[in-house]
């Protein structure tokens, strides 16, 4: 099975709502998924497979040259097959053709596996948000350079 990208669009929210449910403590509403689709200073991307099943997606938005990620998610039978760094890299390429230099994200301190991504793919820690997701669930702050 391929996995490819692709811009997401409104037809995709659902799908999106999904992929939320299936992995975020507090998924985003209808709203903010649909702005996020919709909004000319946000950015969404889609992971599908060959036959449309949109899988894992990514979001940012961004002001004049600097980004931040907001979510990324992938199915859970899917995760472990580059969806997510497919998702990662492409939407790095796409925000270096906007113009932008710095990408900011916050990591809860216990993903080992989204750390793991980040840090691969250059992103470095630049501080710590305590009990930023509740107590005893702290924000590790990232950022990279394009």
């Amino acid at each position: 099975m391929d996995i490819k990208t692709g811009p997401a669009v409104i037809a995709d929210v659902d799908s999106i709502m999904r992929i939320e449910a299936s992995g975020i403590a507090h998924p985003w509403t209808r709203d903010s998924i649909e702005a996020l689709v919709n909004d000319d200073n946000k950015i969404a991307l889609k992971a599908f497979t060959d036959d449309g099943e949109v899988i894992g997606y990514v979001g940012a938005s961004y002001v004049l040259d600097e980004a931040e990620i907001g979510n990324i998610c992938v199915l859970p039978e899917y995760r472990g097959q580059g969806a997510g760094k497919m998702l990662l890299n492409d939407l790095l390429e796409t925000l270096k053709t906007c113009g932008i230099v710095t990408v900011f994200l916050e990591v809860e301190s216990d993903n080992t596996n989204a750390i793991a991504l980040y840090e691969k793919a250059g992103f470095t820690r630049y501080n710590l948000r305590k009990d930023y997701y509740g107590e005893g669930r702290d924000a590790m702050l990232y950022r990279r350079s394009l």
